[in-house]
């Protein structure tokens, strides 16, 4: 890896990281629009493999409040959506993937801001699994659908179970990228310096977690993966015409 991409892919990373860790969510919004416009071969397996790694370290952390049978209609919604997007992925170009982590990345900012109050049923769960696979395969951001269904549900469970969710469901997506030709070995080692990443992301979070506002950093970030949402848009356009 060139460099230049490392450490421009060293410094998104971190700090999608560290604020995903600070506020429970953003790794992927964060980063994979910066990394797209660094080296596009790029995205989405680095986001997968960096949000497997970041998810593990949590669902360590929150071991004790696992429950899995909770997702077990995500699951099963999960597979269809991740195989959809495998093979979306043949079909689109650079500037479809721009577009397509452009809409993503407002949509994940939309429910963000806005808390609806949609029960977490097996129907719900089911088509949120089904739009993470799609949404997490195709560009690494697979979290606001499922997270959405579980936002009344106690914190330390909610990380815990989400993180389980990530874990198991990255590795399908990558899976099914390696079989649709989008992940190789060859792939890996381009990104495997980057795997303590998630570390350093976590470690600066705890550092600081009580010493910020959660609220004024999650709406600097959500401005901040707005910008970046429309810029990508913008970019998708120029290069389709």
């Amino acid at each position: 890896m060139d460099i230049v991409v490392f450490i421009s892919c060293t410094l998104a990373l971190t700090f999608g990281c560290f604020i995903q860790s600070l506020v429970g969510f953003g790794m992927g919004v964060v980063a994979a629009p910066i990394i797209l416009w660094i080296d596009p071969s790029l995205v989405p397996t680095v986001i997968l493999i960096m949000g497997i790694i970041m998810s593990l370290i949590v669902m360590f952390q929150y071991r004790k409040y696992l429950c899995l049978s909770d997702l077990s209609f995500a699951y099963l919604g999960r597979l269809p959506g991740t195989f959809l997007a495998s093979y979306m992925l043949i079909l689109l170009t650079e500037a479809d993937m721009f577009i397509l982590l452009g809409v993503f990345i407002l949509i994940a900012v939309f429910l963000s801001i806005y808390k609806f109050n949609v029960r977490a049923t097996p129907s719900t769960l089911f088509i949120g699994g089904l739009i993470s696979g799609v949404m997490g395969t195709a560009t690494g951001i697979g979290g606001p659908p499922v997270a959405l269904l579980f936002q009344n549900e106690e914190p330390n469970k909610l990380r815990a179970n989400l993180s389980a969710f990530f874990v198991i469901t990255g590795l399908i997506s990558l899976a099914a990228l390696h079989y649709t030709g989008h992940f190789s070995v060859n792939e890996f080692t381009r990104v495997i310096w980057l795997v303590p990443i998630p570390l350093l992301g976590v470690y600066a979070a705890y550092l600081i977690r009580n010493k910020v506002d959660k609220k004024i950093i999650k709406g600097m970030i959500l401005i901040l993966c707005s910008i970046s949402a429309v810029v990508s848009l913008i970019q998708g356009i120029h290069l389709s015409l």
